[in-house]
Formats: structure tokens, sequence, C-alpha cells
């Protein structure tokens, strides 16, 4: 029997969006290599390009949009156009999560796998109300009560976990070593230390205690990318401090050998990040040699441990800015193989088989 996988709920491949679009982007080609067919499900509105194959993959367009209040109906449409042609689904994120109760029934009735990986604690991210907080959380938890196994990127977020699959969830966090290696002085911008921060402009990522705190150092050159038009916030932001000398806020970039270069270039990176599990940007520059600043979380602790620095406040960030050059360099060899892709590809080939060979052998 053929062992054909999907992976629906992200935009889709390649990343032209964040976190799932990485690890599908970098560990999609893996996964063909290994399984008979894997379909990867995509937004149909961010792509001009809609290539049927991609890297071995089979893309499938949906015409909602991945994110947002389509997001809901995105992944209904997106499980029903895949169904049929796999033994297994990894549905990323928890949007759909008031259809698993149906998604699980009709799979109990083929013999095919539900996984769900949760991505991070989405009910507590600031930039929802009240009422989608509420709405996301009973999604998240129909969607762990349903799903044949729950996938965590994060030791940390299993606390927060239903009781029901707390033991029998399973830790994947996301590759970081497919980055590219860039030019060092490619992207030299402004006498001192050069800082950067790539993230999406939400409150919960800190976005206003970075600015806050480089204003007020008072020098070297900060480069932040994040989509900034997006929102009231990052509007908003953008305006206070558009005049900051030796600020830089671009909108995204997402050009490997461009990032490559920036990350490359820059002495220390800055990541703000509160809410969540692993966030793949953190992974990424676990693979550069330069300094990191993050904010001091639990699930910031349990990727990087003591190979980066941490800071709780504006001052405490301040105080790293202004003391930065006389920093200790920290070697990260250590940590960097729980990040690999051949590690995160195998993850998930030896759940899905797992799954799908108990059913074979019943």
């Amino acid at each position: 029997m053929k062992t054909n996988i999907a992976f629906i709920g992200a935009v889709g491949v390649p990343n032209v969006y964040g976190g799932f679009e990485m690890f599908l982007e970098a560990c999609g080609p893996g996964f063909a290599e290994h399984f008979d067919e894997v379909f990867i499900t995509c937004d149909k509105n961010r792509y001009a390009d809609r290539a049927p194959i991609w890297m071995g993959v089979h893309r499938v367009f949906i015409p909602l949009r991945a994110n947002g209040a389509q997001s809901i109906i995105h992944d209904l449409l997106a499980f029903f156009a895949v169904f049929w042609r796999v033994r297994a689904i990894v549905v990323l994120g928890v949007s759909g999560g008031m259809f698993f109760p149906i998604f699980r029934m009709l799979c109990a009735f083929t013999g095919k796998k539900l996984i769900v990986n949760v991505d991070g604690i989405e009910s507590r991210r600031q930039k929802f109300s009240a009422a989608k907080q509420r709405f996301l959380y009973w999604s998240d938890r129909l969607a762990q009560r349903f799903a044949h196994r729950v996938v965590i990127d994060n030791e940390a977020l299993r606390p927060h976990l239903d009781p029901f699959v707390q033991a029998s969830a399973v830790l994947i966090a996301y590759p970081g070593d497919h980055v590219l290696r860039g030019n060092r002085n490619q992207y030299a911008l402004r006498p001192g230390r050069q800082y950067l921060t790539i993230c999406r402009i939400e409150p919960e990522n800190q976005c206003h205690l970075l600015l806050e705190s480089f204003s007020r150092a008072g020098s070297g050159a900060y480069v932040f990318l994040g989509n900034w038009n997006s929102s009231d916030y990052g509007r908003q932001l953008r305006s206070r401090y558009r005049d900051v000398h030796g600020l830089e806020m671009r909108d995204p970039v997402y050009d490997k050998i461009i990032l490559a270069n920036l990350r490359e270039s820059c002495d220390c990176y800055l990541h703000g990040h509160s809410v969540g599990g692993t966030n793949p940007s953190l992974v990424e520059m676990l693979f550069y040699e330069c300094k990191i600043l993050a904010f001091d979380c639990t699930f910031n602790r349990n990727t990087a441990g003591e190979t980066i620095d941490y800071f709780k406040s504006t001052d405490e960030l301040v105080a790293h800015l202004t003391n930065a050059e006389n920093s200790q360099q920290i070697n990260r060899s250590s940590i960097r193989h729980r990040y690999t892709r051949d590690r995160i590809c195998n993850d998930y080939i030896d759940l899905i088989e797992e799954l799908t060979e108990a059913v074979v052998k019943s």
C-alpha cells in the first residue's frame, strides 16, 4: 500500500509567510524522497506561480486565505482536498479545530490518521479579542482531543495541553540548518554595532520594547524587518520610531540571499517573542555566530538554553545594548544538533510510520 501524506493549514511552499512555511520548505523535499507522494495545501491568494509540483511535492491550492478569519474554512476545504489521496494528514495549527470531530470520524471509517501540530498558545495572543481567544482555546482543545497524535515544538508547551494528551504528545521542533551563510560586509549599515530583528509585528513579539530600548541606547544601527502595515499596532510603531537615528524599519523580505547577508552582518540579534513555542526565527539564528538577546520566557529558554542572553524589560535590554561590546561569544555547536533538517524530517517520518503501520497490522 502506498504511503501518501499531506500537510494542511499553512500558507504553503515555498515560504512567503512564517514558521510552518519555513518548516515545509526545509523538510518538504525530504518527505518527498521518503514517502510515495506528499501533498501540501497552499493559499492560492499568496502565489502567482501555481505550478502543481514544487521540489517533488504536490501543491494543492485552496481559494481561501490560510490566515485570519478565512483560515477556519480554509482548513476544512484543505482537508477534503487531500483526504481521499493520502493515508495520513498533518494539520499545522488549530484554526479548524471545530471540524476535528468530523475529521476523526471520517478517518475512523477509512483507516486514515490525523495529526495536529498545535503551534503555540494561540488563545493567549494579545492581538486577538477576548471572543477570538475563547474560540481559539476551544478550537485548540477539540483539535487535541480528536487528533490521533498531537505534536508540540517546545517542551514548555506540554503543561498547557489538554491533560488527556499531555503524556502522548510528541516533541518535534523546527529545523535551522537550512539557512544560507552570507557575506559579512554585504549589508554593512552605519558605523557602530549592527542589530537585527526579523518577526511579525505583533504585541506578543515585544516590538515596542525592542524599539524603545534601541532608541534609548542611542548607538549603533538596527534593521527591523516586519509587516508594519498589517495592523494599527505596526503602523503606530513605525510612525513613532521612524526618526530614530540608526533605525531602519523595513518591510518583510523572503529572498534567502538578502536574509543571509543581513544575518551574517549583524553583531547582535534581538528576539522579542514571548508567546508560543519554539520560534523558527530564533532557531535559524542559532546557526549564525552573532550574539543573541531574547525575551526571557520558558519557550525561548527551552529553545536556546544558556547559549544566548535574556532580558525581561526595557531597562535590562538597554543595559545589554550599552554593554554589548564586552559580551562573551558563546559556542552553540552543542545545541544545533537538535534543529537539523534530517532530525526533524526523521521525527515526523517515524511518527507517521508508527501510526500508519499500526493500521496495516490491525
